[in-house]
């Protein structure tokens, strides 16, 4: 039964959530306020001394206590918590009650309480109270420690003789400044204590209130304070589904997350690792589920086992623990009154559900290894027979790869494989059900087999620390050698076709794992484990160059096998066509003109469709999950697809689950998604955190593209100077791999610095250079840069106009918007161009661009729609800089003004907000408590 929160050892006894200690002040109880204010508005009105707080096990009612104890001002102060054991003694909490008040209270009130309690003592040995004078009694003693505030918690522990004699007594008390403050779990049972509580409310003696469970807002609140950082919504919406809003639920899930290093930090949000899910708090966490009859705990675990067949769980419970149905029917009865399950459907055939699904996780958690197979093979053995019916999503290869040996091994290998390579192959459970198929398969061949298929799934869904060590684990199975086969005792443990897939997704694996040695023999082919026939061994090699940043030397390579691909293995293709492409446009060897071709369907879901969406139309729906020919978008180009059509939350939301994961098998697709979440980043503001986003993505591949982000954000800092040397830099870095797509945006920006500077010459060349990469490149993105670089250095109209045209027809916000306020400090067109573009960066919440365009709109003399919105947007951007810790000379540079003016933007913000410091302010951001 859940009972409440774990106490005194962990800090989840308290649902108390607060602000940083460095804002001062109370902490706020997030959601209780109200129902804090209601309990103190019981305590000063005197005609009602009785109020109840109703909640379910865990909803924090010892953490609402704790706040009512804090602000009940003078009066005595009695706090007690009940036990179970306190229901067991007639009058038990009515003596504890007395004996700590008089214990609490000032003055000698000891001999009348004493007598009281002595007459409870007497009357409480099994004979019949009499009630009306032990009330009387009670009253008088409590009366005498007046103002007095008693505050039980876990109430529904205290005897029935005490909750009759709480009734009684509750009439003398009215008018008396005694109030009694009882915390209890909402109970079914219509017992004394319920009958009690409602004959006072009728009778207008007691009020009730109920303590409900976090809103999703609310979770998202605690787990900021928790985490230490803003919960994105991956992890808030985990946590929040799996505890249903219990408090102590959502905290103890948390724990879990941190002691299982589920979480990840990407730009100050903590993230649910890709590839992750929350992993179950020990069940010691609900106290009671280890209840002492030995039987109900098992039915639990079992009920936790069996909840996805439905109705035939009871029965199935009752095969696994050799017990009748009716037994079993009596325990779940007692854990629906405990509200462990509750019951669905009809009364012949009802339904078991556990009320929180992170209780069933934690009771999944703690079956042993034993029961879990033997509960898994019970399952198997029915649903093999056709005593139930067979689900169709994976329960069965579930229950297989738990029940291990338990069951027929050979047959339990075969439906594993099945299964994961059914209509589930995109499911992440497959990973599991082949690692299982392994553990079970008969024969060092099958194995090998099985771990090959377990390393492409590990591929497919970035798994590729997994798929490494499964790769590893075939290869070093076998002994090479002579004739260039895999051999266990004299038989190939691979067939060819196998051994190449196995190959090349240990390359792939071996690359997003870091490991460039290993990278390094495939280069050299001196690594045994390469396959024997040497189109397919020279086309691993390419793409390990590739995978080296080599790009400019795999080209020439990848190239030769054009006329080839129907030759190779379907994958084998698949990837060469992929890695061909993107070498070619990297280096400027092939404009890009359309997608890479279509998959087949045994080719894993990571069509990187990232370099044609560069030319493809960016007015495609946000919300598209497919491409044109129906795959699944990955990551990258979902973000992509988000970033371009301006819906940047979704885009980053995006970005931080995939950066807080391992690194997939598309280097160049991750690398920019990183530039584009710096330049949201940089754009909203957020300078500090775009800098440690370039810092974290830094690899030593395509870093001329992370470069051109960090000069972005220099310059606006003033670092003119360094912004400058880094795009040098870039620039070198790119030319000394023979990399192309990038230096575009690198060249556009040295030409315009060049020519701020007075170097024109200097700044034509740059120009020059960019039209022949732009050629080389031939996207419409490309184009754009060009001609808007053309006209901001000179002036050309011609080019200005084009851009216009050409940007409107893309029809790319931020790309519009930073095309057209270039081209406006021209001259041209002014007023049309920094109005629009200062429109379309309005929803982008580009709050950075949006200051400097009005800025510039000043010069222009151009009205700034909006002065309520923009006073509001110049304190928001000022709070996002000042909490990335920039100094005054930097937000000067920032907001193009004065380090005075900036003094004084600072005096008014923290006079208005009331904050008094700079930690203040940062710590009431990462809340979200700063409001302008």
């Amino acid at each position: 039964m859940l009972v409440g929160y774990p106490t005194a050892a962990t800090h989840q006894d308290h649902a108390m959530v607060g602000r940083s200690e460095a804002t001062g002040g109370p902490a706020p109880l997030v959601g209780r306020d109200e129902l804090v204010r209601d309990v103190l508005d019981v305590v000063a009105d005197d005609s009602v001394p009785v109020m109840t707080l109703l909640g379910t096990a865990g909803a924090g009612s010892s953490a609402l206590l704790d706040a009512v104890s804090a602000r009940v001002g003078s009066a005595t102060l009695v706090r007690l918590r009940l036990a179970e054991a306190d229901q067991a003694t007639d009058y038990c909490a009515a003596h504890r009650v007395l004996t700590a008040a008089t214990s609490a209270a000032r003055g000698d009130h000891s001999a009348v309480a004493a007598s009281v309690v002595a007459a409870l003592a007497k009357n409480g040995i099994g004979k019949q109270p009499a009630q009306h004078q032990l009330a009387v009694a009670t009253s008088m003693v409590l009366r005498r420690l007046a103002p007095l505030v008693v505050l039980v918690d876990d109430a529904h522990w205290a005897d029935d003789g005490s909750a009759e004699l709480l009734a009684a007594s509750a009439e003398h008390l009215a008018g008396s400044a005694c109030t009694i403050i009882a915390a209890m779990r909402r109970s079914p049972a219509r017992d004394a204590r319920s009958k009690a509580f409602d004959g006072l409310l009728r009778r207008g003696l007691a009020r009730s209130r109920s303590i409900r469970p976090f809103t999703a807002r609310q979770s998202a609140a605690v787990l900021a304070e928790v985490v230490g950082a803003v919960p994105d919504t991956s992890l808030a919406t985990a946590l929040h589904d799996g505890s249903r809003g219990n408090p102590a639920l959502l905290l103890a899930g948390a724990a879990a997350c941190r002691r299982a290093g589920a979480i990840g930090f990407v730009d100050r949000h903590a993230v649910l690792r890709r590839g992750s899910r929350v992993p179950p708090a020990d069940v010691d966490v609900v106290p009671g589920l280890r209840t002492a009859d030995g039987f109900r705990w098992r039915v639990t675990k079992c009920m936790a086992a069996y909840e996805c067949l439905g109705a035939d769980a009871v029965e199935l419970t009752g095969r696994a623990l050799g017990a009748s149905e009716q037994r079993v029917l009596e325990a779940l009865v007692a854990l629906e009154a405990d509200r462990t399950l509750r019951r669905l459907g009809g009364a012949e055939r009802p339904l078991w559900r556990f009320s929180f699904p992170a209780v069933r996780e934690s009771v999944l958690a703690a079956v042993g290894p034993f029961e879990r197979r033997l509960f898994a093979s019970v399952a198997v053995k029915a649903l093999w027979s056709g005593d139930i019916p067979q689900p169709d999503d994976g329960v069965l290869a579930d229950f297989l790869a738990d029940a291990g040996t338990f069951v027929d091994a050979e047959r339990s290998v075969d439906e594993l494989v099945r299964c994961a390579a059914g209509d589930s192959s995109d499911d992440p459970r497959v990973m599991r059900w082949l690692a299982a198929a392994a553990e079970l398969a008969p024969t060092r061949r099958q194995r090998a087999a099985v771990l090959a298929e377990h390393c492409a799934a590990c591929v497919r869904h970035g798994r590729m620390t997994d798929a490494e060590r499964s790769a590893r684990t075939v290869f070093e199975t076998g002994t090479v050698f002579e004739t260039g086969t895999v051999f266990g005792t004299g038989s190939p443990l691979l067939q060819p076709r196998q051994w190449r897939r196995l190959a090349l997704h240990r390359v792939l694996a071996l690359a997003a794992c870091g490991e460039d040695s290993e990278l390094h023999r495939v280069i050299d082919l001196s690594a045994r484990w390469l396959p024997p026939d040497r189109l397919h061994r020279e086309l691993i090699r390419a793409i390990a160059l590739c995978l080296l940043n080599r790009w400019a030397e795999a080209g020439p390579e990848l190239r030769r096998y054009r006329a080839r691909w129907g030759e190779l293995d379907s994958q084998a293709s698949w990837w060469g066509r992929r890695f061909d492409f993107t070498a070619a446009v990297l280096c400027g060897a092939q404009t890009v003109t359309a997608p890479v071709e279509q998959r087949d369907d045994e080719v894993p879901p990571h069509q990187s469709l990232l370099l044609a969406l560069a030319q493809g139309d960016p007015r495609r729906e946000a919300h598209e999950p497919t491409d044109s020919a129906g795959c699944r978008l990955h990551a990258v180009d979902r973000f992509q697809v988000q970033w371009r059509a301006g819906d940047w939350d979704r885009a980053m939301r995006i970005a931080r689950s995939s950066i807080s994961g391992e690194p997939g098998a598309d280097p160049v697709g991750r690398l920019f998604m990183h530039h584009g979440a710096i330049q949201v980043l940089t754009a909203q503001g957020w300078l500090g955190r775009a800098r440690n986003l370039v810092a974290e993505a830094r690899c030593g591949r395509l870093e001329h593209v992370l470069d051109h982000a960090e000069a972005t954000v220099l310059r606006l800092l003033g670092a003119d100077d360094d912004a400058h040397d880094l795009l040098l830099s870039g620039l070198r870095r790119a030319e000394a791999h023979g990399l192309v797509i990038g230096t575009e945006t690198l060249l556009a920006d040295l030409a315009r610095h060049q020519a701020r500077q007075g170097d024109h010459e200097q700044a034509e060349h740059s120009l020059r250079r960019l039209g022949r990469v732009a050629d080389r490149i031939g996207t419409d993105a490309a184009r754009l840069e060009l001609l808007v670089a053309r006209a901001s250095v000179l002036g050309d109209p011609s080019s200005a106009e084009a851009a216009i045209s050409l940007a409107r027809e893309r029809s790319s916000p931020f790309e519009t918007a930073i095309a057209f306020s270039r081209i406006a400090q021209t001259g041209l067109r002014p007023r049309e161009l920094l109005l629009e573009a200062y429109c379309l960066l309005g929803p982008l919440g580009a709050l950075l661009w949006r200051a400097r365009l009005r800025r510039c709109m000043q010069d222009y003399d151009v009205s700034v729609p909006g002065r309520s919105e923009t006073l509001r947007e110049n304190e928001q951007l000022l709070a996002v800089l000042v909490t990335e810790g920039l100094s005054n000379r930097q937000l000067a540079a920032v907001f193009g003004t004065s380090e005075k003016s900036v003094a004084a933007r600072l005096s008014r913000m923290f006079t208005r907000s009331g904050y008094r410091s700079r930690v203040e302010l940062a710590a009431a951001m990462l809340t979200g408590d700063f409001q302008t």
